[in-house]
């Protein structure tokens, strides 16, 4: 039996009304508004139903002839292990690594140095053809150092993750950093567009994408200094954002990225401009300390929405981050997520599912023009870094963490265990830092 057998007249033809009337009968009287309308963080409605939208824009990966890349952390503070571990990752499956500084705001307490004695061996004796390097949180003379070790391995794209308002705002060098490495001709990119730090303090997805946004436009400006023309300089940016587990919202929020995106490179005179980089890292604040097992769930819808809403390279938390540093098991599982998703569910096959779909397309628009009044307000206001600088956008996040309706989290607050499972790691977390005046901030810190 195939779907061309179905007789297309055994269902009639219906309308909004007619099911109107049918859901009023099964509500016996309840509000439809109430019952069957819920709201995002940013008071965005999402209906019950919605009609296909018939005209839909793709917004797909820049190759959507290839499959995005599995990026996988380089971030254990021990040397020798971190190159176990790197030459572990780069042999089952990881086609990215990730190398995360210790003073990086993603690093959550953990990361790296930039002088790893070995490294270029390591990465000379990787099976892949082309690899994509990814750099968090590093200075520009650490940045040079890891160029250096990496010159002769088959590295193709290399994203040197500069981002001049993770910190106290624009950099003094940052302008003649970011020229002297664009003369350098790199593939990939130069600088990060990151609106990681307002999800993991608990920001909604509008303001994680306006920062994104005011990041964006900040490093433009900083871009045009250094002499580069707005197409080179958008080209130059990689988006950075963080994808959790409610599915529709992570699809959406990295599709509006693009949106955005596309908006911002037509404000620069740039009508054409080919689509973005575009980085997904799955949730901090998401991951539970108790029952950490059901973080791997999380973390496999969280890929699953990154990877369908268009993401371009996707790097996985190991579940157990909340309790050290992740032992090789715990890596094995974030890296193998991907892995299945793309090799045995063939996810990359898929351009852009949500063209159409009238519920994700809404829930796409008005995320992108929430996010864009968000960002007007941040310009108007001077820019990200006198917002950050003031105090206001810490101020603006905090209460929107405030706001959240806390939710059942399955494991601490719903089915919880009574005798929690020992956890193995392999040592100690660091502190976690912030960035942007910000600290990263877990659901399950906040209700229990």
């Amino acid at each position: 039996m195939n779907i061309d057998s179905l007789d297309p007249g055994i269902f009639g033809q219906s309308d909004h009304k007619a099911w109107l009337k049918l859901v009023e009968r099964a509500l016996k009287g309840k509000d439809f508004q109430e019952t069957l309308v819920s709201q995002t963080d940013d008071g965005i409605a999402i209906e019950p139903l919605y009609e296909r939208r018939q005209v839909g824009i793709r917004l797909s990966r820049q190759r959507d002839d290839l499959p995005w890349t599995r990026t996988q952390r380089m971030d254990d503070p021990d040397p020798s292990r971190a190159l176990v571990q790197l030459g572990d990752d780069l042999a089952n499956g990881a086609s990215g690594i990730s190398f995360v500084s210790k003073t990086s705001a993603s690093a959550y307490g953990t990361g790296i140095d930039a002088q790893v004695p070995g490294l270029a061996d390591a990465l000379v004796a990787t099976p892949h053809k082309a690899l994509t390097l990814r750099l968090d949180g590093f200075a520009s003379r650490s940045i040079d150092a890891l160029i250096a070790s990496t010159e002769n391995p088959p590295v193709e794209t290399a994203h040197l993750g500069l981002d001049a308002f993770s910190r106290d705002g624009a950099t003094a060098t940052f302008t003649n950093d970011a020229k002297r490495f664009a003369e350098r001709g790199f593939a990939g990119t130069i600088v990060n567009a990151d609106g990681r730090v307002v999800h993991n303090a608990g920001g909604t997805e509008a303001q994680e994408l306006a920062v994104m946004a005011a990041s964006l436009v900040g490093h433009l400006r900083l871009l045009e200094e250094a002499g580069l023309a707005p197409e080179a300089a958008l080209a130059a940016t990689s988006l950075c954002l963080s994808a959790d587990q409610n599915q529709f919202t992570t699809i959406a929020k990295m599709r509006a990225a693009r949106l955005i995106f596309a908006r911002v490179a037509l404000a620069c005179g740039v009508a054409d401009s080919p689509p973005a980089h575009l980085f997904a890292e799955t949730s901090y604040r998401m991951l539970t300390c108790l029952d950490p097992e059901t973080n791997i769930l999380r973390n496999t819808i969280a890929v699953f929405s990154a990877g369908v809403g268009g993401a371009d390279e996707i790097c996985v938390l190991p579940h157990s981050l909340t309790h050290g540093i992740p032992d090789p098991l715990a890596r094995r599982l974030a890296r193998n997520t991907q892995t299945i998703l793309v090799a045995e569910s063939h996810l990359d096959h898929v351009v852009d599912p949500a063209a159409g779909a009238g519920g994700i397309e809404a829930l796409t628009d008005a995320l992108a023009e929430r996010a864009w009044d968000i960002f007007a307000d941040i310009e108007g206001k001077g820019g990200l870094a006198r917002v950050i600088a003031s105090g206001e956008l810490a101020a603006m996040v905090a209460e929107a963490r405030e706001k959240r309706v806390a939710k059942p989290i399955v494991g601490t607050t719903l089915f919880a265990m009574k005798t929690e499972r020992p956890v193995t790691v392999s040592g100690p977390l660091g502190p976690v830092d912030g960035g942007m005046g910000l600290m990263p901030v877990r659901l399950d810190e906040v209700v229990s």
